[in-house]
């Protein structure tokens, strides 16, 4: 058994927190740490990419007492709570006791973490960091490709990714040589890449990207593949959790729920 405050520091060696401090001093919003504390014990846990009713169900049928999360499970200021709209996960957390715990941007960021995870998920090689917060942690990465067609590359993904939900636009026949990956919403990342850096990708990858942003990206060449925003991150976030029970060598239970749902 694990004091709350050990277990988030275990959670820190992986992705700092300050990570995220030093992004919403660059001007990011973000809302990681300890939401919701109902105990100072851990002994089981379980990681959801997010906070849903599903995974407090999954985490009441384990016995957990602490929940691990990518999304914040407060993200933006709450003025209200009630069963019949969003924060219903909210209050179901807390009425099972619940430690909730969320990890996002600066695991988003950091080295060898969600984004980093994306790349390697794609076989991506001899990447760079496209948006560095330092030499070791950034957003976005742009990678070599061995030679592979885009039909070849878009079967590879769907088998790393586990999902089948993918949106292709290019000719299946294409060779692919370099690509660029922005886990979760980074349509804005991949428009900047393109059109002010002049990257030199073939392929795009990144979810949550709005017409306008593909209409750039196509018309100027590139092949674009678009994933649920969950089967971008939900990889790494596996690969995470893997990463803490392995560390932990013991000391608490850890369960990885995944939400079929939305790969």
């Amino acid at each position: 058994m694990l004091s709350l405050t050990g277990f988030f520091e275990k959670l820190n060696e992986f992705a700092p927190i300050e990570l995220s401090y030093r992004l919403i001093e660059k001007g990011d919003y973000d809302n990681s740490g300890i939401i919701i504390k109902n105990s100072d014990t851990v002994s089981k846990v379980l990681f959801s990419l997010d906070l849903s009713n599903k995974a407090v169900q999954v985490a009441k049928r384990l016995k957990c007492d602490t929940i691990v999360t990518h999304h914040p499970a407060i993200y933006t200021p709450l003025k209200n709570l009630s069963f019949d709209r969003a924060s219903s996960e909210i209050i179901s957390a807390i009425k099972q006791n619940l430690n909730v715990i969320s990890m996002h941007l600066n695991l988003d960021i950091a080295s060898g973490g969600i984004d980093a995870s994306l790349c390697e998920a794609l076989n991506g090689k001899k990447f760079k960091i496209l948006d560095p917060l330092d030499e070791l942690n950034g957003y976005g990465r742009e990678f070599d490709i061995e030679n592979v067609t885009l039909d070849e590359f878009i079967r590879n993904l769907k088998i790393n990714l586990k999902t089948s939900k993918i949106t292709v636009y290019g000719k299946r026949k294409t060779l692919l040589k370099k690509g660029a990956s922005f886990c979760g919403a980074g349509a804005n990342y991949a428009e900047e890449y393109v059109l002010k850096k002049h990257g030199k990708a073939e392929v795009v990858i990144t979810s949550d990207i709005p017409h306008h942003v593909i209409k750039a990206l196509v018309e100027s060449g590139k092949c674009v593949v678009i994933l649920t925003h969950y089967s971008a991150e939900n990889y790494g976030f596996k690969k995470y959790c893997d990463k803490v029970k392995t560390a932990l060598k013991n000391k608490a239970e850890i369960y990885y729920f995944e939400d079929k749902r939305f790969l």
